[in-house]
């Protein structure tokens, strides 16, 4: 029963691997992904195989492809993990079975390699989910079509840029931090005047001035404002530290409210005391705020 399972899996798993490709190289022959972006790098490919016959036929396969340069070859695992190490690639095409080292050995040595994307490639079905379990792009069985071939390694390229932009974002918040921190030692403390939230791969300014609340969530705060929201790594008791008691009111021991969104305090049908936003929101004042939230609305009323 097992055995049939994995079987299916392995059947629906190369379809849709076949099915994604086949499209993805419809596009690449109406000319949407085949014509030669001058501005790319080249993709930097490692090749590793223990047939010559199939080496030969991915080389002349792959110069029909714009955009990707063979950097190396490897006609055994152990070889394959060397010039990973040594070559940096970009991708790497790995058959299974290759001695000294199989296919998936040398996959789990990717990461210490500086993270190459891998395509697999075998004369074998039998080992596809086992391949995507190894966070495989693509599983392609021999002899390689060329379409498939090209949509693998289109695969590859997309998932390469996304990295590299993951990389530059954190790149980017380091600076930001030190350019942050060496702001604050030559002016002193001061309170922070925005944040720089991230969003999918970039980062968003945002002024607390324009917050409407802040609410604790686990590990991170969800600042909240102009009907957005977004998670934010920091603590509570740090944004006590570093907001502006006269801009951002802490009201509950999650809870930040901006003085200026503050429409109204009331009290709910169980007697518990409610910040009432311009939104229509409202957040729970605790009983450990609630004297000095209503002692500051007095003094600013």
């Amino acid at each position: 029963m097992r055995a049939s399972v994995l079987n299916l899996f392995t059947a629906n798993a190369l379809a849709l691997a076949r099915a994604i490709g086949s499209q993805t190289a419809a596009a690449w022959r109406s000319g949407c992904l085949w014509r030669k972006n001058v501005s790319a790098e080249p993709l930097r490919l490692l090749l590793a195989d223990d047939e010559p016959l199939a080496l030969r036929r991915i080389k002349l396969a792959l110069q029909e492809i714009p955009d990707v340069e063979v950097v190396g070859a490897a006609s055994d695992g152990e070889q394959a993990i060397s010039a990973m190490k040594n070559l940096r690639p970009d991708v790497v095409l790995l058959d299974i079975r290759m001695p000294l080292a199989n296919g998936f050995e040398v996959a789990n040595a990717v990461e210490d390699a500086g993270g190459p994307e891998v395509i697999f490639v075998s004369a074998f079905d039998s080992y596809a989910v086992q391949a995507f379990e190894h966070s495989a792009v693509d599983y392609l069985l021999k002899p390689v079509e060329f379409e498939r071939l090209a949509s693998a390694l289109g695969l590859a390229r997309e998932r390469r840029a996304a990295k590299d932009a993951g990389r530059r974002a954190e790149e980017l918040a380091a600076v930001l931090d030190a350019l942050k921190k060496e702001a604050e030692e030559r002016e002193g403390p001061r309170y922070e005047k925005e944040f720089w939230i991230r969003d999918r791969g970039r980062f968003l300014r945002v002024p607390v001035a324009d917050v409407e609340r802040i609410e604790a969530e686990r590990d991170y705060v969800r600042i909240c404002w102009e009907g957005r929201t977004l998670l934010h790594r920091e603590t509570m008791s740090h944004l006590e530290e570093k907001l502006d008691p006269n801009v951002m009111l802490r009201v509950h021991r999650s809870a930040f409210v901006n003085w200026k969104r503050l429409k109204a305090v009331r009290r709910d049908v169980n007697g518990r005391l409610m910040a009432v936003l311009e939104s229509g929101d409202e957040v729970p004042v605790s009983r450990a705020y609630a004297q000095r939230v209503l002692a500051e609305m007095k003094t600013r009323a």
